[in-house]
């Protein structure tokens, strides 16, 4: 004790307080509450980006692959019907230019691509367009002209536990030039 200050000085020992370790565990507990729930989030988020991305790209192949092809097609000889055990009007065939038929068809969630020879038809190249396909439609928009056909697509890809992103199209007109 000194004459001007009366109270005793106490060295202060090395470490932390109560107070100092009770404020640090409360962090550390608001930290492991919000932190899965935060990661879990953001993985969500990743994983429905990604298949919206997967799904958008798969779609304009496949639109662009049928426009391409049926912009081919010979007038008159387009058949919209249903594959077996598939939705309404979810198969068409058309005869190109050079006498080869092509079919797009639904099977399950893939779209397929089968082109024919007209010389040999037991030679068929059959390739997958999507593996992403929920649904598609062909249909004639306007009866009184048959060199137009509308092509509306449903693509939908799984994420995780179950879950499903979907992503429905708006339908695509395209004209037959031949």
């Amino acid at each position: 004790m000194t004459p001007e200050n009366p109270r005793p000085r106490f060295r202060r020992s090395p470490g932390y307080s109560v107070a100092e370790i009770m404020v640090v565990v409360a962090i550390l507990g608001i930290l492991a509450t919000v932190g899965p729930t935060l990661l879990i989030s953001t993985r969500n988020f990743f994983l429905t980006t990604t298949a919206r991305n997967d799904i958008q790209r798969d779609a304009r192949v496949s639109l662009d692959t049928i426009n391409r092809m049926l912009r081919q097609a010979k007038g008159g000889t387009v058949v919209i019907d249903s594959a077996s055990g598939q939705g309404p009007y979810s198969r068409i065939r058309f005869l190109l230019g050079d006498d080869r038929y092509c079919e797009f068809r639904q099977d399950g969630n893939q779209l397929k691509q089968v082109m024919t020879s007209m010389a040999d038809t037991s030679k068929q190249e059959t390739s997958v367009v999507s593996r992403n396909l929920v649904y598609i439609a062909f249909t004639f928009p306007r009866s009184d002209d048959p060199s137009l056909v509308s092509v509306s697509m449903t693509m939908g890809k799984s994420i995780q536990l179950g879950q499903r992103k979907v992503l429905e199209l708006t339908i695509q007109k395209i004209r037959i030039m031949n």
